[in-house]
């Protein structure tokens, strides 16, 4: 965080924060190094009195906070957090990643429903068809049920996945999905990873707090080809509008910034 805060002249406030948000946010930078030496060109966008505000939790309009552009050989991109996914398989399955890449401009769209909070705030998403990489972050030790359990949200959230269609590899483009875990893996455990990035085009990176933040275990990476999964001409950068609905299902949070 201090790193990206100098090189962007920007101003980093430091709160007291938990533990998993704190994790996330050093895995939001991870990321964006990674990116950087992909050579994408990285540019924080939407800052507040020249501060990048941090969003850590699924309730808030994503256009109150800051977010990251990426510039790549294949296209225009937003790095963000905690925006929810409107999944492909049915509009009802919504879920919000820890950090999302999605197309550049991509609309987030914000409905109004009894179901959610009362009716009294938007349920803001994006449709998983302009979703490029969902990521996850998980400050905890790994186990099987864990690593599992991501192949739901690579499933849902990816409308490129399982046939490829959009998408080309390549292990200097973008990050695959990727669950990113603090603990310290087990040889049972790292033999499972190596299966499961083998059948799945996805990340395991285990042992991040003990300083794996070079992401260099994780192999699985692709070109972004997006052909009719591109977003709407004309669209403004991080627009979101706000429509009325009456039946979404409902989720509980407070934003959190710095």
């Amino acid at each position: 965080m201090n790193s990206f805060a100098a090189e962007h002249q920007l101003i980093l406030g430091k709160t007291e924060r938990e533990l998993s948000a704190s994790f996330e946010i050093g895995c939001l930078h991870a990321l964006l190094n990674l990116y950087k030496n992909r050579k994408y060109t990285v540019t924080p966008e939407n800052l507040k009195e020249n501060s990048y505000r941090y969003l850590t939790t699924p309730s808030g309009n994503p256009t109150n906070f800051s977010y990251v552009t990426l510039k790549g050989s294949d296209g225009d991109f937003e790095v963000r957090q905690q925006v929810r996914i409107a999944s492909h398989v049915d509009p009802d399955i919504q879920f919000t990643p820890d950090i999302v890449v999605i197309v550049k401009g991509a609309p987030i769209s914000g409905v109004i429903s009894a179901s959610y909070a009362n009716g009294k705030r938007a349920l803001f998403s994006v449709k998983s068809e302009l979703v490029v990489a969902a990521h996850e972050c998980k400050s905890m030790n790994p186990f099987p049920e864990l690593m599992v359990s991501f192949i739901g949200m690579l499933v849902t959230a990816h409308k490129w996945h399982p046939n490829g269609t959009g998408i080309q590899a390549d292990p200097k483009g973008h990050l695959a999905p990727t669950l990113f875990v603090g603990g310290t893996a087990r040889a049972l455990h790292l033999d499972m990873i190596k299966a499961m990035q083998t059948a799945y085009n996805l990340n395991i990176v285990v042992g991040m707090h003990s300083g794996t933040w070079s992401l260099k275990a994780a192999s699985n990476g692709f070109r972004w080809l997006g052909g009719a999964m591109h977003a709407p001409a004309g669209v403004p950068l991080a627009q979101s509008t706000v429509t009325l609905a009456s039946n979404l299902s409902s989720a509980t949070s407070v934003a959190a910034s710095v």
